[in-house]
């Protein structure tokens, strides 16, 4: 059922909800070379990938749309979304859950359990695929288990390859000489930028196509401040739209980019 403001501009559904919905996922070069890049290194076994960018840039639905492409009879897919203070135990312990394989609580027990699943999977014709979220929370412990990950392998193969999902300062952290093999081991390091003017109107136009609106409600200053209050950050661009649109539909009012402007002082005070 549609939402009353949602009908009020013949939206079929909400185009600028924050959730991942690939259905709304909108390819720029940038997130079409990152998907390609992230696929050869997953197809070609390598053992880590390293994928990072803004809060709000898309990293989490670029994962999701390329996990969704893996063909499950070749691929195990699981997700883990690290916590901040994540150890090794917890996160191999994790994997495991996801796997559903009951082992001990010592690490060596467990990656010993993973071992042998890795080794299972890959006689059954699988490999597993692991991506780690929010990986920039893992302790310096987690993050170099992640290099004995890398080493479970046949005398041809890879058995494991993991895909992290992290914010920017991930790579100043990796330039630590302690990191230096595990930052050997990552042969894709992709970073995604936030939007262009350029980019942001497609972005917009294709949401908006999606869910059954006019692509023309927006006109050139409206997608100029729009961009400039959002930083070109996709999640930004949907927060500002959404309320500005809710705002419209419930106080009657125009859009325009003073509303747009006033929309985004008043998100800017709540969250500072």
């Amino acid at each position: 059922m549609n939402k009353i403001w949602e009908s009020k501009f013949g939206f079929t559904k909400n185009p600028f909800k924050d959730n991942i919905d690939t259905d709304l996922f909108f390819r720029t070069r940038q997130h079409e070379e990152a998907i390609i890049k992230i696929k050869i290194g997953i197809e070609d076994q390598h053992a880590l990938i390293l994928l990072t960018g803004a809060s709000g840039t898309g990293k989490t639905l670029i994962s999701q749309v390329v996990m969704n492409d893996l063909d499950p009879s070749d691929y195990v897919r699981i997700f883990i979304f690290a916590y901040p203070g994540m150890s090794k135990g917890a996160l191999i312990g994790s994997i495991l859950d996801e796997l559903e394989i009951n082992c001990g609580r010592l690490v060596n027990d467990r990656l010993n359990a993973l071992h042998e699943a890795a080794l299972l999977y890959y006689k059954q014709g699988k490999q597993l695929v692991i991506v780690v979220d929010e990986a920039h929370f893992l302790k310096a412990d987690a993050l170099h288990v992640l290099r004995t990950l890398s080493n479970i392998e046949t005398e041809q193969e890879k058995l494991i390859t993991v895909l992290l999902i992290a914010e920017q300062s991930m790579h100043k952290r990796l330039q630590a000489r302690s990191y230096d093999s595990l930052r050997g081991r990552i042969t894709f390091s992709l970073n995604l930028e936030p939007l262009s003017m350029f980019d942001m109107e497609q972005y917009i136009k294709y949401r908006l196509l999606k869910c059954g609106g006019d692509t023309n409600l927006l006109n050139y200053e409206i997608y100029k401040i729009v961009h400039k209050s959002s930083n070109g950050i996709p999640r930004e661009i949907n927060k500002i739209l959404y309320t500005s649109f809710i705002d419209i539909a419930t106080r009657n009012r125009q859009l325009s980019a003073e509303l747009i402007e006033t929309v985004w002082d008043e998100i800017g005070a709540e969250n500072r």
